[in-house]
């Protein structure tokens, strides 16, 4: 009976959108991704006196500590619509705070001292959260290293 229930909340719900919906989503396809080139996801959404990390990862080895920072948008026509790509929202202003953090991070967590790299993902999302959702993802390897 609960699962016909469960079936009937998410079937008669509303619906989700916005950008923290948005984001969750780009989120997850990043993480699905990078699992996929061989990263482990450690956390997400890590959340630190100067703002938040979305993915914390590492490589099989180990050897290095690996943030992520992602930028999803909605595209609302085709692939051939004009907009801006979400990662150029990374600025300057925005790789300097990304630093920052991954410096607070290992001040805060004494066993993650080892180098850093922090890559940037941009995910473009058509027709999220439909059954016709397609995801556009590209991955900028070591913007800022540490």
């Amino acid at each position: 009976m609960d699962g016909v229930l469960h079936a009937l909340s998410r079937l008669f719900r509303k619906p989700e959108n916005g950008t923290a919906f948005i984001g969750r989503r780009g989120e997850d396809a990043a993480a699905r991704y990078l699992k996929r080139r061989g990263l482990r996801i450690l956390d997400r959404n890590v959340r630190l006196s100067r703002g938040e990390i979305d993915l914390v990862c590492e490589p099989d080895d180990g050897s290095m500590l690996i943030l992520v920072e992602v930028k999803a948008r909605e595209v609302k026509r085709g692939f051939d619509a004009p907009f801006a790509p979400a990662e150029e929202a990374v600025d300057r202003e925005k790789r300097e705070r990304l630093v920052e953090l991954a410096l607070e991070l290992k001040r805060r967590h004494r066993r993650l001292d080892r180098p850093v790299r922090i890559d940037v993902v941009g995910v473009d999302l058509f027709a999220p959260g439909t059954w016709r959702e397609r995801v556009k993802l590209r991955y900028f390897e070591g913007e800022v290293k540490i």
